[in-house]
């Protein structure tokens, strides 16, 4: 067990809000209050909520529109929202690790457990759980649960869910089941036991950031691609229709067990209707316009510009992301086996450097990079203000990490130092007019981030150019390699596994680490350094390690890391009850008022 923390306090119906923080961060889980939930913009207006969904009457959420003006909120009605992308690939929760898919999802499934609005862990699918001893966990399902097909969710399905995915090979999320002995299910009654005693093991039976404990049903196990495209799920939306590359249709499931606090059955709304609009100004003139009434993203100038307003209200969220520049840092075609296996295209790399010089194979090239790009700018006049410079990789919500580390002043760290970085230019060789010439792979969203890194660099002599591709496009071109330079990042990473060990680990099929390689940053000293820290349970000598993680990141400069962003999320005039904690756009408890 986690020191302080006894079998009593992990038990239902309600694990306290000191005890959660624990098991989140003991998990890897960790945010805040002010992590998870709406912190800025006009307002919260029911945001601020667990994930503005019900509690089948508990009274523990509070969050939406019910009870905030004395209405039941029931309003009805179709709410028209925006998604910022040109696709959503894939909807099975098992598998799904983008935001965008997740912000989906979430309003299909349930999990076992969810956090409530005070950051207490408290049941979803479960109304109460025990632990008859530290390595059992007993948890009690509400009666009445159906899929979407009208199948029961009992203790069974439950079982299926929680098997199948322990025997995925390639789910980011198995890990969190693999110290799980056995599974018994007896009507409403599931009983997980453990091989050991493992208190953080609650936090990844939580919808939304467990992600392991959602629910799947078993015709995933019939045909799985159709189900990553058409799930079936038991939350208060089913997805009844879909069109590559432009709209979701979510229609309210009539037969959803979960009531608000007045007894209204939730949710409130009839439908959503989600549009893909991948370009940031066309979202803008949609909201702004009337078209759509939620946008899941505005970019910062736009949110600026609607908090300047009357009609719309923008909620901000930490969604555990983080942004930078992935620099090139060997030949592809040096590492034909790994990068094809790292690819998935299913062709040889690319030999379009073989002979030719990779600036960014040079470690003094990669800092001059880092150290010439001033991050604060970047928060400016990028952002807009929604957004903290990003010195390293580690961001907010993975709060143990973040504090241990320097709360946003890492030592060492990357900082603005144009003249060193010009030092370090000419110590690799590079004294042109320009030094050197490079590509940025990019998408949309990136742009205006990157037209301010692109004055920065050329200010100490390297010329970048720009190549913003859809999303659809871009993925394909992340691993073609033909960039000296990519930007990406990463999104609900509560823990640093989620930054670093696929991202930049030493690549090895078996255990998966190093699968998202855009950079081919080879090193086994790193990749030690990280299997070390994974194996280390206990926070603080964790955090040890990763000071020594941290100080080889920078040393190398193996990533360049930008900013952490907020996400501001933007509701149009009479749209309420949006739970955006978290990053997420939860509908459960959405109103829509005339």
């Amino acid at each position: 067990m986690i020191e302080d923390i006894e079998k009593a306090d992990l038990e239902g119906p309600k694990i306290d809000r000191r005890t959660t923080v624990k098991l989140l961060g003991a998990s890897g889980l960790a945010a805040t209050a002010g992590c998870l939930g709406g912190d800025g913009g006009g307002g919260d207006d029911g945001g601020s909520g667990d994930d503005g969904s019900g509690d089948g009457g508990s009274g523990d959420d509070g969050s939406g529109s019910s009870g905030d003006d004395g209405s039941s909120g029931s309003s009805g009605g179709r709410l028209s929202a925006g998604w910022m992308t040109d696709e959503i690939e894939f909807l099975d929760p098992h598998m799904v690790d983008l935001g965008i898919q997740i912000e989906v999802h979430s309003n299909l499934f349930n999990g076992l457990l969810k956090l409530d609005e005070d950051t207490q862990i408290v049941g979803d699918a479960a109304a109460d759980w025990s632990l008859p001893d530290e390595s059992t966990y007993v948890f009690e399902l509400h009666e009445g649960i159906t899929f979407h097909n009208g199948d029961t969710l009992d203790a069974e399905a439950v079982k299926w869910s929680l098997e199948r995915l322990m025997g995925m090979d390639t789910s980011p999320h198995t890990g969190k089941v693999s110290n799980v002995d056995s599974i018994e299910a007896d009507g409403l009654e599931l009983t997980i036991n453990l091989t050991e005693p493992y208190a953080p093991f609650v936090s990844f039976m939580l919808r939304g950031p467990g992600r392991a404990g959602t629910i799947v049903h078993e015709s995933a196990a019939d045909d799985p691609d159709e189900y990553a495209r058409m799930p079936i799920g038991s939350g208060p939306f089913e997805l009844t229709e879909r069109t590559a590359g432009q709209s979701l249709t979510l229609d309210a499931y009539d037969d959803y067990w979960e009531t608000d606090e007045d007894g209204n059955q939730l949710p409130y709304l009839d439908g959503v209707d989600i549009e893909l609009i991948p370009e940031p100004s066309t979202m803008w003139s949609a909201i702004q316009g009337g078209e759509i009434g939620y946008a899941n993203l505005l970019t910062g100038e736009f949110a600026q510009q609607a908090e300047a307003g009357n009609s719309i209200t923008i909620q901000t969220a930490s969604a555990g992301e983080w942004t930078g520049i992935a620099p090139l840092h060997t030949n592809p075609a040096d590492h034909v086996e790994t990068v094809r296996w790292i690819s998935g295209l299913g062709e040889d790399p690319t030999e379009m450097w073989n002979g030719e010089d990779i600036p960014t194979s040079d470690r003094r090239v990669r800092e001059a990079i880092a150290i010439g790009i001033d991050r604060e700018e970047i928060v400016e006049r990028a952002w807009f203000g929604y957004a903290e410079p990003a010195h390293t990789l580690y961001n907010p919500s993975i709060g143990w990490l973040y504090e241990a580390l320097g709360s946003g002043e890492p030592d060492p760290g990357f900082y603005y130092d144009p003249e060193r970085a010009e030092e370090l230019l000419d110590e690799a060789g590079y004294t042109g007019d320009p030094r050197f010439e490079a590509t940025i792979l990019a998408l949309p969203e990136d742009q205006r981030e990157l037209t301010v890194v692109q004055e920065q660099l050329s200010e100490i002599g390297i010329e970048i150019e720009l190549d913003i591709q859809q999303q659809s496009s871009y993925w394909d071109n992340t691993y073609r390699y033909e960039q000296l330079l990519t930007a990406y990042g990463g999104a609900a990473d509560v823990d640093p596994w989620m930054s670093d060990f696929k991202q930049f680990g030493y690549p090895n099929e078996e255990t998966t680490e190093g699968a998202w390689q855009r950079g081919l940053y080879f090193d086994e000293d790193y990749s030690a350094l990280l299997n070390e820290a994974n194996a280390t349970p206990d926070l603080e000598d964790r955090a040890e390690v990763y000071q020594d993680i941290n100080e080889k990141f920078i040393e190398d400069a193996a990533f360049i890391t930008t900013v952490f962003p907020l996400n501001p999320k933007a509701l149009g005039e009479g749209v309420s009850g949006v739970g955006t904690q978290g990053g997420l756009s939860n509908f459960h408890r959405t109103s829509l008022d005339g």
